[in-house]
């Protein structure tokens, strides 16, 4: 996915893997589980060479995209706590992006009438 966001055009599958200095193999199978989980769509049939291949665009955001992936974590984990992660998380975070969490969750809470 990381490949696909940072292109500033539609890639291949053996685009992906030149860039990502992984297997065609490894690409092409995660490119099928990515299209399958609507992460990736087929943006254009191009030229690779002399064949006819398909190039790939993402769908999903980023933060979408990592949402989804600590959401899953969360719900097969044996104990994952979202409080602890969060807190580790915002250890980084400045000043600035706390006011904004803080905009945002008041926001839900009256989005949800509490």
């Amino acid at each position: 996915m990381s490949v696909l966001w940072h292109s500033d055009e539609y890639l291949t599958a053996s685009a992906v893997a030149e860039k990502g200095e992984i297997s065609i193999n490894t690409v092409q199978a995660n490119m099928r589980s990515l299209m399958k989980k609507e992460y990736i769509a087929v943006a254009d049939i191009v030229y690779s060479g002399t064949v006819l291949s398909r190039s790939y665009k993402p769908v999903i955001s980023a933060e979408k995209y990592a949402a989804e992936q600590l959401r899953e974590i969360r719900d097969n984990a044996l104990s994952f706590s979202t409080l602890n992660f969060m807190g580790n998380f915002l250890k980084k975070e400045d000043k600035d992006t706390l006011e904004e969490l803080e905009k945002l969750i008041k926001s839900k809470k009256e989005e949800e009438g509490e």
